[in-house]
């Protein structure tokens, strides 16, 4: 069974990882949440995550909550994301009227989408 903590090792820290995978991964869109993958090519590469969202998204507080439940999606359901490749989940404003069943929703479905470019 997979572990299901969030280890800090887990969270794209460096801003120069983040540049990585926005100018050379492959992005899937699906309403609010856009999702880019980059594969690192390290030899021991587990799965790398990062959450932008979108300074239009109005009030810190509303920002965080709606990372932390992308995060709990993430943390919770890592099996969705294969080992070995860097996200970028990209929040664009009016996701933070979403519930969080709808961004569960659509995060599985951006993950299946990549899954089948692969």
């Amino acid at each position: 069974m997979m572990r299901e903590s969030l280890k800090r090792t887990e969270i794209i820290r460096h801003r120069r990882d983040v540049q990585l995978v926005l100018s050379t991964g492959t992005a899937v869109m699906s309403g609010f949440l856009t999702l880019r993958y980059w594969q690192n090519p390290a030899a021991t590469a587990a799965r790398r995550i990062a959450f932008l969202l979108n300074s239009r998204i109005q009030g810190t507080v509303v920002r965080n909550r709606l990372k932390r439940r992308l995060r709990e999606i993430y943390r919770r359901n890592k099996t969705w994301f294969p080992p070995g490749y860097n996200y970028l989940i990209q929040v664009k404003p009016g996701a933070e009227s979403q519930q969080f069943e709808q961004l569960k929703k659509d995060l599985k479905l951006l993950t299946e989408q990549i899954k089948i470019k692969w």
